[in-house]
């Protein structure tokens, strides 16, 4: 059930509506944002966190500090994002005229002596969805949800989702794993 005035869970999106959704970014910052995101499984305020010197060759680590279940978390990073984020890192030194040192906010804000909001990125996300008509029930959600759920569906083991996840028990990720109408009309089939 996609998400209405809050309530229900965020719908997922193809990989082919990613990068329609990718491509629709208004600005570097929020493509790199909804990038990280979208390859990670992580939540917008984990990734909000981020300072450069938190992303690695191989890794990207989301500090016990900023996630949700207070562990720390360090999924691969995707060859895609990868690009992504060399993208965004020369974008940013273009802006601020030098290189991002490690302590930096890999998405500040205003004054660059705090993060990009929520607010703010969910205002942007709200905006580029309306106007590229997507479907209804997207949120800064819809990235975590779609990689667990194309995950799963791809054939990766539960356990290897709740790494980039972050989840504590496959009980608590299986409520992330959107079910296809196709698998549902299946399972009515099936019953004859």
């Amino acid at each position: 059930m996609p998400k209405t005035s809050g309530s229900g869970q965020a719908r997922t999106l193809t990989p082919e509506q990613l990068d329609q959704l990718l491509d629709a970014a208004p600005a570097p910052e929020h493509r790199a944002l909804w990038s990280i995101m979208r390859w990670t499984g992580s939540r917008v305020s984990e990734t909000l966190a981020l300072r450069w010197g938190a992303i690695h060759e191989e890794r990207i680590v989301f500090t016990a500090a900023s996630t949700k279940t207070k562990t720390t978390r360090e999924p691969l990073i995707a060859p895609r994002l990868q690009r992504e984020l060399l993208e965004w890192r020369i974008e940013w030194a273009a802006r601020h005229g030098r290189h991002p040192g490690p302590r930096d906010w890999v998405f500040p804000g205003r004054w660059m002596n705090e993060p990009m909001t929520r607010q703010w990125a969910d205002r942007v996300l709200r905006v580029t969805l309306n106007g590229a008509q997507f479907p209804s029930g997207c949120s800064l959600h819809t990235f975590r949800r779609s990689l667990a759920t194309t995950m799963a569906n791809g054939g990766a083991s539960l356990k290897t989702v709740c790494r980039f996840t972050g989840h504590r028990s496959l009980q608590q990720l299986a409520a992330y794993i959107d079910v296809a109408t196709a698998d549902e009309r299946a399972a009515l089939a099936s019953l004859g």
